[in-house]
This record gives structure tokens, sequence and C-alpha cells, in this order.
């Protein structure tokens, strides 16, 4: 009998769990603008625009908040793309007029890749800062001005909020974490096949190459020429001959300076379900920087 009540204890424990994973996330990590219309007047949703101040004033969804791109990434002590400080985070976040259990729709520039990476940053920034309900959406502004939606030109003052989360740090690694796992994680240059491969590099960049053993799944393969993200089953295709289908390895992604590695952390943690995902933030550009550590052409 006591065998019998732990069972049923047991199988109780896992269907809650369960049933609470469920819950945690109101949305889609991709939704459409047929999603976005339908939910535009749904309180908890904030629809936030990562586009310049300067393109959301020439007109924007109705409703959607101006967060430009620059609030969520950082130059400091001379890397490109840093986080916040977790308190210029947090305010940032409740300026936007994001609570705890909002649901969050990111929208952005999405005819070119250097556009459309910035959506996956500012998602995974969010969710480094404990926000569990963010969105992006798909083919952001550009089409929903293609399908003749609305847009406005009056701007949306957002209803500011306190905003105090716990950071996700796991969600990160340092230069020493990856060189000690070198060999054992699988490390993404999401950089195109002429960086990675040494052919060429940005000018702000000290030396070509890439982190030894990486593979390369560029961040511009995950898009279509329309700026929409790729069907879910070309995008499982492309992860799958890269990494390989083991959802449970450690994966650890890099770029040039960590403003695109976020694109193939977000697919493969998010939309495919891979459980080990990481970003190395500092990227290649701290990577090389350190004399000590090792590099290949």
């Amino acid at each position: 009998m006591k065998k019998l009540c732990l069972s049923s204890l047991l199988v109780l424990f896992v269907i809650l769990l369960f049933l609470f994973q469920c819950l945690a996330h109101d949305i889609d990590p991709i939704v459409s603008t047929e999603w976005l219309a339908a939910n535009l007047n749904n309180p908890k949703v904030v629809a936030i625009d990562i586009r310049k101040i300067e393109d959301y004033k020439e007109g924007h969804i109705p409703g959607a908040v101006s967060a430009y791109y620059g609030m969520w990434a950082t130059m400091k002590e001379g890397w490109h793309t840093e986080l916040p400080s977790e308190d210029d985070l947090f305010e940032t976040i409740g300026d936007s007029g994001i609570k705890a259990d909002s649901i969050v729709v990111i929208i952005c520039k999405t005819y070119h890749c250097f556009y459309q990476v910035m959506a996956p940053r500012v998602l995974c920034t969010l969710c480094y800062a404990g926000l569990e309900n963010v969105s992006i959406l798909d083919g952001g502004h550009e089409k929903w001005v293609r399908e003749k939606r609305p847009v406005s030109t009056k701007p949306v003052k957002a209803k500011k909020t306190v905003y105090r989360g716990k950071l996700n740090k796991e969600m990160h690694v340092d230069k020493n974490y990856v060189n000690n796992h070198i060999g054992k994680a699988t490390f993404v240059d999401v950089r195109e096949l002429p960086m990675f491969s040494g052919e060429r590099k940005q000018e702000f960049m000290g030396k070509t190459g890439r982190i030894p053993g990486a593979v390369n799944l560029p961040a511009s393969a995950a898009y279509t020429d329309l700026g929409t993200f790729k069907k879910k089953q070309d995008l499982e295709i492309l992860a799958a001959t890269v990494v390989g289908k083991d959802k449970s390895k450690e994966i650890i992604t890099y770029s040039d300076t960590g403003r695109c590695c976020p694109t193939w952390a977000f697919i493969l943690a998010h939309v495919l379900g891979y459980k080990n995902v990481r970003v190395y933030d500092g990227s290649f550009e701290e990577w090389i920087k350190d004399p000590s550590l090792p590099v290949s052409r």
C-alpha cells in the first residue's frame, strides 16, 4: 500500500511538473503577424520595436513601444557588444513597460541579416534577465507592412514598471570556460564562411581564424530571402547536419563580437529543443586578444 501511494505521488509530481513547464511559456518563440494582429489589445502583450527611433517615428505597429537595439546591447571597455549591467537592464525592462508575467514580442527590421540578428540578441538578453514569455515577430516590421496592416506614427508611452528578476547566468560562458571545454563541447561559429575559414575578417578584428574544433552555421542561413525564419523542419535539418541530433550535448555559439551568436542559440534552444545551449558573449573579439589562447585557420 505504501509503495502504491509513493508511486501515485511520483506520477502526480511528474504530471504537475509537465503542466508547470507548459504553463511557463504562454507564447511560441516565433509568432506570426496574424497572431500579433489578433493580440495587440491583450493587456499582457508588450510589443517592443527595436529599430532606430527615426524608423519608429516614420511608422510602427500600433501599440508597439520604441525600445531601440542600443538599449539592450552596449559597447563597453573596447568590446563591441556587451550586456548592460544588471541595474541598467532591469531599469530598461521596467521603463519599457515589461513585467515578469508580460508576453513580450520583439519587432525589428528584417531585410538584411545585419538587422535580423538583433531580435534574437534582444530575446536572449531578456531571457538572461529572467523573463520567460518572449517571442520574435516573424518577418518583422517589413512583413507587417507588406501585408498592408495598419501602422501608426503616434508614439506609444510605455506604462513604466519596476522589474526585479533573477539573472540566468548559466546562459553565458567566458573565455576560460571555453578554453577548458575545447574537445568537449560543440562550438558553433555563426559567422559567414569566409570569416570562419579565415579568408576574410572584420576591419576591427586583430586576426583571422576560429576557435579550434568549431563548426560553421551562419546566422544568415536561418532566414529566407523575405526575412522570415525558415520553416522549423528546414532549421532542424540545418542544425542536425552541423551539430548532430543529440539534443542533450553541450553547444556553445559565438561570432565576431557576440552580436550574431544568439541567433542559433535561440533557434537551437527555443525552437528546436536542444537542452544545453550557451553563448560565448565575448566571442572571437575577446578570444584573439589573449595570445595564450589557441586559434585555428
